[in-house]
C-alpha cells in the first residue's frame, strides 16, 4: 500500500503546508498517476513561480518518500 505526501508552497507569502493522503493505493503505479494529476507549478506574467505543489509517494507505513 501507498500513500501520497503533498507539499503546498507559497512562494509569494513564504507558505508552506505539508499534508498526507492515505489514499490506499495499492501500486506504486497507481499512486503515481494521482501524483502527476495533483502535481503543479504556476508562475505569474513575468515568469517568477508564486505557486507549487509537489507530491511524492511513500508506503503506508512511514513518512519518507520512495525516490521517484
Amino acid at each position: 500500500m501507498f500513500k501520497l505526501l503533498i507539499t503546498l508552497i507559497n512562494h509569494e507569502a513564504g507558505d508552506r503546508r505539508e499534508l498526507v493522503h492515505n489514499g490506499g493505493y495499492t501500486t506504486r503505479e497507481a499512486a503515481w498517476k494521482e501524483a502527476q494529476k495533483m502535481a503543479y507549478i504556476h508562475k505569474n506574467a513575468i515568469g517568477n513561480v508564486t505557486h507549487e505543489c509537489i507530491v511524492e509517494i511513500a508506503e503506508a507505513g512511514n513518512n519518507y518518500a520512495i525516490n521517484q
